[in-house]
């Protein structure tokens, strides 16, 4: 998607990353090291920052976000649409052969998210328990990350286990294509659905729900004592796409590599 794409623009107006290729286990209080424009996680937080006084900072979980919910994205060319829809339906546990045959007829695409939900941290919380954190010895590698300014942490992600796909032709116009074959091609993990047999906008439903957004905070220390930490703005992306064609910059595509 491009910088001007609704969704993206929307994310971006909450505080909010977008996740290149929506994944299931990207949750807050894991660690993110930066790599060039992407970021990489690296592990949890627990992990290389314990501390015994402070307990970590509890995640709120499944609060609905209703202004992220059915909101459009940017048209997508269909080759560039169906390898996303591809890979969303592959992380559901879904199959992706035989989805260029179903849509055909079609010239583009566009996705929306729905039902979706977020989890958070307290970041007073989180700001406590850094104060009282030491590096593990056993990590070298993140001490030089944080020395480095280097190092972020994610606060909050949204996520969804239902999208929907909006099949269009020249000009603009819906594309029906059919639901049955489109079951048939994504197996029993996936519930597909649709106003009727045939339909232009198919929505899909997996047991896993998967995070399309996060937000996050750069830790700096000084001399391996933490003093401060800065909000990550809404221009990040996690984890690098497997293939070229992803590193284009659409609204589900832009995704830090954790």
């Amino acid at each position: 998607m491009s910088c001007g794409d609704p969704y993206l623009k929307e994310l971006r107006s909450k505080g909010y990353n977008v996740v290149r290729l929506p994944k299931a286990d990207i949750r807050p209080l894991q660690l993110l090291a930066k790599r060039g424009d992407t970021l990489d996680r690296i592990g949890e937080l627990a992990t290389v920052l314990p501390v015994a006084q402070v307990p970590l900072p509890p995640v709120t979980a499944d609060t609905p976000v209703a202004s992220l919910s059915g909101v459009h994205s940017g048209e997508f060319s269909l080759g560039f649409g169906l390898s996303i829809l591809g890979s969303i339906i592959g992380a559901m546990g879904g199959s992706k052969l035989g989805l260029d045959v179903t849509y055909k007829n079609a010239k583009s695409v566009t996705f929306e998210f729905l039902d979706v939900l977020e989890n958070r941290i307290e970041i007073a919380k989180l700001d406590q328990y850094l104060a009282g954190a030491d590096v593990s010895p056993f990590s070298a590698y993140v001490a030089k990350l944080l020395e480095a300014d280097q190092l972020f942490l994610t606060t909050a992600t949204v996520r969804s286990n239902k999208f929907a796909v909006e099949s269009k032709g020249s000009g603009n116009t819906g594309v029906d294509v059919s639901v049955p074959e489109i079951k048939g091609v994504v197996g029993g993990n996936v519930k597909v659905g649709g106003g009727s047999d045939r339909s232009s906008k198919v929505t899909f439903e997996g047991s896993l729900p998967l995070v399309f957004g996060f937000q996050a905070v750069r830790l700096f220390y000084e001399k391996g004592r933490y003093q401060r930490f800065e909000v990550l703005s809404g221009d990040a992306a996690l984890e690098k796409a497997p293939t070229p064609e992803i590193l284009s910059e659409g609204p589900f595509v832009k995704m830090l590599d954790v």
